[in-house]
């Protein structure tokens, strides 16, 4: 059972005097000469709640002692825990938080392949603090070297927010500004002295992804065809791998396809083709036909339509006989 600090040595007082403890412990009497506080750390202190006529009283006379400013009648309070269902909370300690903290987390969501460099662990390796630079001396991020750290950046942030009295976010803008710009001022030298280095003759190690790639080619050129010098070794492949034929991926240009002599327009290319260009279609126009050939032959197309009028009477005809003649076959 959980007993409030006070409530301890009276206990062990009753359990002594019951004669339930023979001897008293080791720390009974020193915490008998210095009681621990009567109130425990976070039990609240009832105010005296003002009536009515002693507000009114209060505010004639500005009395010294401290009463609530609002009347309540008693009961209230609880009449309103009890409709809003409360529940005492429990006690938790405050959130310990620093600007620092709240700096870092965004600084790495916004660079997070910053968490990926490498540092070095080694002690003594930094300059003191006492020795940096900082305050209102501390203008640019570059004054603490020409690689900053995460670290410097962060205290870079908080020193211009504290110096030139700008807000969180403004400061946070024009330190990573200037991170940026360092960082790429580093990656174009570190670039420019590998070119020059490499000028000169020296090599370099192979770094983690050089060597995937090698053991990537490597386990690739083994699905090569076998060569024809390791007979033994192929006779025991199930599957072998048929060579593509050369003229298939060929770059060379052969003689024929090359053109000789002068720019024909592509005459040249076509007339190599096996079939011909079919002659153009001829209207051939009766003797009689001249410039005014629709005034002249209007009497021979009256006269044409007439013989068409005429074929087309006796096509109906022939089509009434041959239906006359299929209905008296089905009737008989």
């Amino acid at each position: 059972m959980r007993r409030i600090p006070s409530q301890v040595p009276q206990a062990v007082s009753r359990l002594l005097q019951a004669s339930v403890l023979s001897t008293p412990p080791t720390w009974y009497i020193p915490v008998l000469t210095n009681p621990p506080p009567q109130l425990p750390a976070r039990q609240t202190l009832n105010r005296p709640r003002a009536s009515r006529p002693a507000l009114q009283q209060q505010q004639q006379q500005a009395s010294e002692a401290f009463t609530d400013v609002a009347y309540i009648p008693p009961g209230e309070l609880e009449k309103r825990d009890r409709l809003r269902k409360y529940r005492s909370r429990k006690s938790a300690p405050a959130r310990i938080s620093y600007a620092e903290d709240r700096i870092r987390r965004q600084f790495f969501k916004d660079f997070p392949f910053e968490a990926l460099r490498p540092t070095s662990l080694v002690e003594g390796q930094e300059i003191d603090q006492s020795v940096k630079i900082s305050g209102e001396q501390w203008t640019r991020l570059e004054q603490r070297g020409l690689y900053p750290s995460v670290e410097d950046t962060i205290e870079f942030v908080l020193n211009v927010q504290r110096t030139q009295s700008l807000p969180l976010s403004q400061a946070y803008a024009i330190a990573t500004a200037e991170f940026i710009e360092l960082r790429g001022r580093h990656e174009l030298a570190t670039l420019a002295a590998e070119v020059e280095a490499r000028h000169y003759g020296a090599q370099f190690k192979a770094d983690a992804f050089e060597r995937q790639f090698n053991l990537e080619e490597k386990s690739l050129s083994t699905l090569q065809p076998p060569s024809s010098a390791s007979s033994s070794s192929t006779s025991r492949i199930k599957h072998k791998y048929k060579p593509v034929p050369r003229w298939r991926w060929s770059n060379t240009v052969s003689g024929d396809s090359i053109p000789s002599g002068e720019f024909t327009a592509g005459r040249e290319y076509a007339s190599r083709w096996k079939w011909e260009m079919p002659a153009p279609l001829e209207a051939s126009l009766p003797s009689s036909a001249s410039s005014f050939g629709v005034v002249e032959d209007a009497g021979a197309a009256a006269a044409v339509g007439k013989a068409g009028e005429q074929e087309s009477e006796s096509e109906s005809e022939s089509d009434l006989e041959f239906l006359q003649n299929v209905l008296s076959r089905s009737k008989a």
